[in-house]
Formats: C-alpha cells, structure tokens, sequence
C-alpha cells in the first residue's frame, strides 16, 4: 500500500500522475513502483487506457478521496475514446480498465481496427509547459495533447511538440516524468497555413470537448443516420438513402485539403470505393476512429450537442401537419394533414412527397420546399376522396353551371365531367346543351362547351395581363388546370395567344431565384450578426463557414451567382486573415481586461491565438 499519492492536476493524463509518483517515492527500480501501485510487478506502463485501475485504488493511502471511475473519466483517454462506442461495448470497456484484462481494450474501442496510430512520443505545449512550472513548481503530460490528430494545444492555439518521451518506452514497466530536460522547444518552429491552423484547432478544441464531457451513449446506427440525414439536406445523399459517394469525397477533400487530412492520418482515396469515410456511412457495425467522426461532423457543420442529443431527420416539406387542398372540404387550406410519405425520382432527381388528408383526397408534389407558399401547391391530383366526390353530387343537383361547379372544386371542366360520368350523375350542363341554345347577333349558336371556352380565353388573357413579363412555362405554374384546359379543348388559340418562346438564356422555372435571395439574406444576416455579437471565440466570417451553419454551403458555393443581393453581403462582411486575426485581438483584449489582466502585447497574442509572426501587421492603435 501506498504511503502517500500525488495530487492529479488539471487534464493530467494518470500515466503522468504514476510518473510523478515515481520520481516522489525514490524508488530506484520500476519495479519496485509497480509493487507500490498495483501489488504487482507485471503490469504494463500504459499512456492511454490503462488497466488495473481498481488494484490501483485499493493500494491507495487509507481514507484516499479517488474511486476508480474518477481516475479513469477524469486522467485517461476513456471520455474520448468511448464517445462514439455503445452503450454496452462502452460499459466492456470501462469493466476492463477497472480489471485486468487490458489486453481486450483496444480491440472494442476499435482503435486496433483503425489506421490512426498512437504518437511515437508525448506531446508538450511550450505555453503550458511554462504555466505549468510556475504555478506547480513542475511539468506534467495533458490528456489532450496526447489525442492522436490533435497538433494545436486548445488553450493556448500553439503548435504542439514531440518530446524526447516515447509513449510506449523500451522498458514496458517504466513511467518517465514531464521535465524541461525532455520537453525541449525546437529550432525550427512548426508552421502551417492559416487554414490548415483554423481547422486544426477546431480538431483539437472538439476534441478537448470529448473529453471533458460524458454524452449519453448511441449506437453506431444512430450516428449513420445523424450524418445521413443532413447529407441528404445538403444534397450528397438522396432521400432513400443513397450516397453520391464522387461528390462526398470530392467536396469533402475540397474542405479540408490533402494536406490537413494527412496531418490526421484520415486521407481519402477518391478512387477507392472502401475507405474510411465511406464505411461510416455504409457499414453497419464497424466502429471509427473518434477523430474521424469529428471530421465528418464538422464538415457537416453538425455541432456536437447536436450529434450526440438531437435526432436529425431530413424534412424536405418542413414539419407537419400539412394543408389539406381539397377545395371542396370544410378544412380547404387549413393544416390538418399528417400523412406523408417521401420518395425520390429518378426523372428529377428531387424529393416527392405524398400527401394523404382523412378526408380522402390524396395530392404529390415535389420538393424540396423553398418557401411557405409551396405547401399551398400540388403537382398532381392522386386521389379525390368520398368528400369531393359528394361535393360535386351535391353542386350538380344545385344545377349549377359547369364552371362554377369546376372553380368550387378547384379543378378544371374536364375532370368535373370525367367524374360525374365516373359517377353516374345526370348534369345540367349536360341537359341543357342537348335542349338549349344561346345565339349571338349574327345567328350562331354555342354550346356548353363554347361558354367554357369563351371563360377560359378570357381567364388566359386576364393572367397574361397581370403577369406580362412571364412565359407560357411560368404562367401554367401559376394556373395549372387553366393551362390544362385550354390545352386540351383550344390548343390552337392557346399556342396563337401565347408570350413567344424566348431564344435568349434559359430560365430555371423550377427556383424563384429573386424569392430564394431575399429569404437567404435574411438568414445569411442572422448568423453573422450572431457570429459578430458572440462572447464566445470569434469564429472567421467565410461564404463556407456561414452555408455550414444554414445547411446550404453547397448552395453559397455553386449557386452565389443567382443570389446577387447575398453576394453582394457576403462580400462585404467577409474576412480576410488579416481582418480575422484583428478581430481575434480585439476579442482577446476585452476578454483579458474582464480578468483584470495586464494588457501586454505576448498575452494578448496567446489570447487570440495568433501566432508571433503576424504581431508586426498591427499597430497599437489597432489593439486599442
């Protein structure tokens, strides 16, 4: 048993803490440190997910304070590795750190199974490591600094250095002590592009997050889904759940570069249909490496409290209940459908929903939906229902004509007559063009179906009027079963009345373009003017970075040319490195003053994370 324990500092890896330990007892042998900590001289010298935990705890000083769920959630890299582990293979693992039956461990966090490998030696960050020796009089080993893919300290957004410590040591007994005669700051200092050290450190802050935070846990088909659900929003996935795997990889490299992903050890082989990335969305079982799911996440722009506690579904006609549009019932308009299936057409590669009312009547259109006005349009009729169809009983034996009883069922004169012949029904309209005539000054005659006509030329010619600038296409979206009508009973007049087809750039009939740029603008104004009022980190304002957070990054990235009043924003808030470290500085400067620190220029720059090179771009006048 142990005569005395030493205090675990803050993110201290345990490893480090048994180092310590080690270098407090006197002990001349490795040995005989092992005998001291675990009553056994076999067990192995282990950075990450020790075991033997509870020995450990069972050897400690009389009344010691630390239980073995302490130690292994607050000291090792358990919190990290089992994030995305569930819930029973979870619990496995724990049960084999508190035991000892270490050598199962690796094998069911999945870490033997992924190409990510541990650092060769621990890591140090130089700012730490000099905060460390002043207020502990010593140095010691962070958790987070030893996450394979994290090179950026979180605190301080420095670079991270190798020490001369090998994490698995030629003696396997043997816990080597952080001390300034093995973490030594090189030369050379590591330098990496801007966009390179953005990425890296939102790694390695999400990474910090993982650790410091115990989310319930999922199993791995609940991550699947949560990545499949917003690939379908932003357009990688259809809505039956079928990857476009070129573009995947294609954009996904594109975000992040070869350079950054190799770093990672994550590179991506666009030519190889069994890699990494593709098996976290098609493999059911298999586990990844955490680094990776927070790769794929950020790229989603998926925020971790969102990953991890809010179900995420693709909803391309937005959330019920929906409006029933059948006109001839007594809840025309109003949200009372619930019933909606979705599928994908191959023709148009777009959402179709369909839409069932209890009332019968059944309608599809496509999506998805770009504004609340489309949940008031059907593409086509499925089924009418018992209610339509005693409507239009009931108007027939209110003799009333033909059109009338069409525009009360918001439909065309056809399909009122197909129905009503469907039905058996004996119409006015019917009778009276058998037994009545009507005749104009010079003598002629019309039937029902030249009144029908003379209504419809004129409903043509008042929509022309009011929408003059449109085309034929773009006035039939306006008034489908006019359109219909005429193009089945007066095709010839139709075509003679018609705007001229126009010769000169096609217009995509499908997007009101001028509609979808005033509603993105607004959003795209709301998320800036959140990004610029946060207290939190200043995040760079970038066409990406704001499409990540509205879900429509590809949209900004491909379609920004269609959206002249956005573009024209975007490219007045946006900001170049210099503009973003400038903002940093300011940030960092009222953070600091809020502390009551001493404003000096090397805090300061810490404080923002910016690195010495760049402290000659600003004046003082800038950092006041």
């Amino acid at each position: 048993m142990m005569t005395f324990f030493p205090v675990p500092y803050e993110d201290e890896v345990l490893y480090s803490v048994l180092a310590r330990y080690h270098v407090r007892s006197g002990n001349t042998s490795y040995k005989a440190t092992m005998k001291d900590l675990f009553g056994s001289t076999s067990v192995t010298a282990v950075m990450d997910l020790p075991s033997n935990i509870q020995n450990l705890v069972n050897n400690m000083p009389l009344n010691s304070r630390y239980t073995e769920e302490y130690l292994i959630k607050s000291h090792t890299l358990f919190p990290f590795y089992s994030a995305f582990l569930p819930p029973e293979r979870t619990e496995q693992v724990f049960e084999s750190m508190i035991g000892e039956n270490g050598g199962s461990i690796y094998g069911r966090t999945g870490i033997m199974a992924s190409s990510i490998t541990l650092n060769h030696y621990f890591k140090f960050c130089p700012v730490c490591a000099k905060e460390d020796k002043l207020q502990y009089g010593e140095l010691y080993w962070h958790r987070v600094h030893q996450i394979p893919g994290v090179l950026i300290c979180p605190k301080h957004h420095v670079s991270l250095y190798d020490s001369n410590v090998p994490v698995r040591g030629y003696n396997k007994h043997e816990y080597k002590a952080a001390g300034e005669e093995n973490c030594v700051e090189p030369d050379i200092a590591v330098k990496y592009s801007d966009d390179v050290f953005e990425k890296l450190i939102r790694l390695a802050e999400d990474a910090q997050v993982l650790l410091n935070n115990d989310f319930d846990k999922r199993n791995i088909e609940w991550y699947k889904e949560q990545y499949l659900a917003k690939m379908m929003k932003m357009g990688f996935a259809t809505v039956n759940g079928k990857v476009y795997r070129k573009r995947l990889i294609k954009e996904f490299i594109n975000y992040y570069g070869e350079e950054f992903l190799d770093m990672v050890q994550s590179s991506v082989d666009v030519d190889n249909d069994s890699n990494w990335l593709m098996d976290m969305i098609r493999k059911k079982n298999k586990t990844a490496h955490p680094i990776r799911h927070l790769l794929l996440s950020q790229f989603l722009g998926i925020s971790l409290q969102d990953l991890f506690n809010k179900k995420m579904e693709y909803k391309p006609f937005g959330d019920g209940p929906w409006p029933c549009l059948n006109a001839a019932s007594d809840h025309y308009l109003k949200p009372v459908v619930y019933d909606l299936k979705v599928s994908y057409s191959t023709d148009s590669k777009y959402p179709v929903g369909t839409f069932s009312c209890t009332c019968g009547f059944v309608y599809t259109r496509s999506g998805p939906d770009e504004s609340e006005d489309a949940r008031y349009r059907f593409g086509r009729i499925k089924a009418f229902g018992t209610v339509w169809e005693e409507k239009l009983k009931e108007l027939v034996n209110q003799k009333l004509s033909l059109r009338e009883t069409a525009r009360l069922l918001g439909v065309d004169a056809n399909t009122v007559k197909k129905y009503a012949r469907k039905l058996g029904l004996t119409t006015y309209w019917e009778k009276r063009s058998e037994t009545d005539s009507e005749c104009d000054n010079d003598g002629n005659s019309y039937s029902s179906m030249n009144l029908d006509r003379n209504y419809y030329r004129e409903k043509w010619k008042e929509l022309r009027k009011q929408y003059p600038e449109m085309g034929k296409t773009q006035l039939r979206q306006i008034d489908n079963a006019l359109f219909a009508w005429l193009y089945r009973n007066d095709r010839e007049w139709l075509n003679q009345n018609s705007p001229l087809k126009k010769t000169t750039n096609i217009i995509n009939s499908r997007v009101d373009w001028d509609q979808r740029d005033n509603e993105i603008l607004i959003q795209v104004k709301e998320v800036v003017a959140k990004m610029l009022n946060s207290d939190g980190k200043p995040e760079r304002i970038t066409i990406s970075s704001i499409g990540s957070k509205l879900g429509i990054r590809g949209l900004l990235e491909k379609h920004l040319d269609k959206l002249p009043k956005t573009k024209a924003y975007l490219d007045s808030v946006k900001e170049t490195n210099h503009d973003f470290r400038l903002r940093r500085i300011r940030w960092a400067v009222k953070e600091l003053e809020k502390e009551g620190e001493v404003l000096q220029l090397w805090k300061i720059m810490r404080r923002a994370g910016i690195r010495e090179e760049y402290k000659f771009e600003f004046s003082k006048r800038d950092i006041e």
